[in-house]
């Protein structure tokens, strides 16, 4: 009986002796540094691997992702260039060169070994990382590795009922040469919750929590795309309103996609989905001052005497699509235009928006913002995108703000997105007092139409005009009347002067038909506008107090 106690405490005493040095026999393992990739690669960077795949994107007008995709040697022989950076003779093949330098990426202390490199190699499901080092002294060294194996993945998930990209990492399994250690993760939860409340897999949470998120049962890492907006910029940042817009799109559309398979790795983001072929809107005559500007809204009151001709209560005050560009171009000019600039180490790229300007499309109004991205040295290969506001226009319960409600936005030709996102649209070309949530308010603008005797009662889209409907009140409504009865007869007295006589078929064509007689006096130059709306008044005037009607 004593000795077979004797030899148990004899075996139990061997085996703690032994443990030690079986767990260096088994986490022993020697490690080669993927030199071929450095090889193959030379001198490449992450930066100059972003430079590229953008370049590639850039040149394509048919790429539908941006994709920064690696292959392990590309992934091998830029990481090299960030663990390595202190020392450029890490893996070289000259023999010429010390054995320490190209053996090691970085040493530790003198003589004592060192880190040997690390290795990835992706996989449909995400990589692996190796790391190899070499420890001990005067020439006798301990040569292990810690080994990773690692999932990635990418998903769209709801949180606060926002949709938001998720991007996970999960361990699946952890080595020191050739001993797995995830399972002791399990043992040394149990073992701190002996003492924290929290256990280990608390602690870790707390660690993360400032820029992630970490579960236990998974042994995964996540963050979303709020966690990584935080994580890149601060509130005060001049990019803040260009990450909230990118990763705004990317969760709403889902735009990023895992570039993961057998020896290749990365991300990539759909901006083919965004892809414009939107032309910009160019005006044929530009406001250049005050007195110009009052000489447009005169021209156009020509369209409230001539809506007139198919009787009613009420007067028509239609403002075409060009002339409404051109009251943009003078009151907004360059104030939304925005150009930023970025770089990938010593490549240099541009994102500039063009003016904004407006279309009216069934019965709405598109205003849209063109954005450009482009490399600064070579402007030819652009990436085109576009913001269009689909908006409905109105007037305010007092009548005196033109307001235009934005329903959706479309980005690109391809992509919709709610209208929630106006702010953050508005916010990449600068801030704005106009912008009050989804929509857009033009204050004391309906002050231009109404006058002491008229009331502005709606607005809506006519074809190519925005179209002000004109009340007139009290005594001012009986010089409406006396506008039917006179208009007819001073429009054949005007339209004896022979510049006017594309106006003047249109009208004998179909006398109340006022929508074409406006598309004819649109096609004359601002000059013969002023002109016709002189004429007419002036015979007008003649005949009736025609001032109490006009703003």
């Amino acid at each position: 009986m004593f000795k077979w106690i004797k030899r148990i405490i004899k075996i139990t005493i061997l085996l703690i002796i032994l443990t030690p040095f079986i767990l260096l026999a088994v986490m022993y393992k020697g490690y080669a540094a993927p030199v071929e990739d450095f090889q193959a690669h030379d001198n490449l960077s992450f930066t100059d691997v972003a430079s590229n795949k953008l370049d590639t994107f850039l040149a394509d007008d048919e790429a539908e992702n941006f994709d920064f995709v690696l292959t392990s040697a590309e992934a091998n022989a830029a990481l090299k260039s960030v663990y390595a950076s202190d020392n450029p003779d890490f893996g070289k093949t000259d023999e010429t060169i010390d054995a320490n330098l190209r053996k090691y990426a970085m040493t530790f202390g003198s003589n004592n070994g060192g880190l040997k490199g690390v290795t990835i190699l992706f996989n449909e499901t995400g990589l692996t990382i190796e790391a190899g080092v070499d420890a001990g002294f005067a020439g006798i060294y301990y040569e292990t590795t810690l080994f990773l194996d690692l999932d990635i993945e990418i998903v769209q998930v709801e949180v606060n009922n926002e949709p938001q990209t998720q991007y996970k990492l999960s361990i699946k399994e952890i080595k020191f040469g050739n001993l797995p250690i995830l399972w002791m993760y399990d043992a040394a939860d149990w073992i701190v919750g002996r003492f924290s409340d929290d256990g280990l897999n608390g602690l870790i949470e707390n660690a993360v929590s400032n820029f992630g998120n970490y579960d236990l049962k998974t042994k995964s890492i996540w963050v979303n795309s709020e966690d990584l907006k935080h994580m890149i910029s601060s509130e005060d940042d001049d990019n803040r309103a260009m990450i909230d817009a990118l990763l705004g799109f990317i969760d709403e559309e889902s735009l990023l996609v895992s570039g993961f398979s057998e020896n290749a790795g990365g991300i990539g983001i759909a901006l083919g989905k965004m892809r414009s072929t939107k032309v910009q809107y160019q005006t044929t005559n530009q406001i250049q001052d005050e007195n110009e500007l009052n000489n447009m809204f005169e021209s156009q009151l020509t369209s409230l005497l001539l809506s007139s001709l198919g009787g009613g209560s009420s007067l028509n005050y239609d403002m075409h699509e060009e002339t409404f560009n051109q009251l943009i171009e003078y009151y907004v000019g360059d104030g939304m235009d925005m150009t930023q600039t970025f770089e990938f180490d010593t490549h240099e790229y541009t994102l500039e928006t063009l003016p904004i300007y407006a279309r009216f499309i069934d019965n709405k109004v598109h205003f849209t913002i063109i954005m450009n991205l482009y490399k600064t040295s070579n402007p030819t290969n652009v990436f085109q995108t576009d913001f269009t506001l689909v908006t409905s226009p109105s007037i305010s319960a007092d009548k005196q703000d033109l307001i235009f409600t934005v329903d959706v936005i479309d980005i690109g030709d391809e992509t919709t997105v709610s209208n929630d996102k106006v702010a953050t649209i508005l916010s990449l070309v600068g801030d704005s007092d106009m912008i009050q949530g989804n929509q857009i308010v033009l204050e004391d603008f309906m002050g231009n139409f109404a006058s002491a005797g008229t009331t502005v009662d709606s607005v809506a889209i006519t074809g190519k005009y925005i179209r002000f409907v004109v009340t007139p009140t009290g005594a001012t409504a009986l010089a409406l009347q006396s506008l039917q009865d006179e208009i007819d007869l001073a429009l054949q007295t005007v339209f004896t002067d022979p510049d006017f006589a594309d106006l003047q078929n249109a009208y004998q064509n179909d006398p109340e038909d006022t929508e074409a007689i406006l598309d004819a006096l649109n096609e004359l130059t601002p000059e013969q506008q002023a002109a016709f709306y002189s004429s007419l008044y002036t015979v007008l005037d003649t005949q009736m107090d025609i001032d109490s009607l006009l703003p």
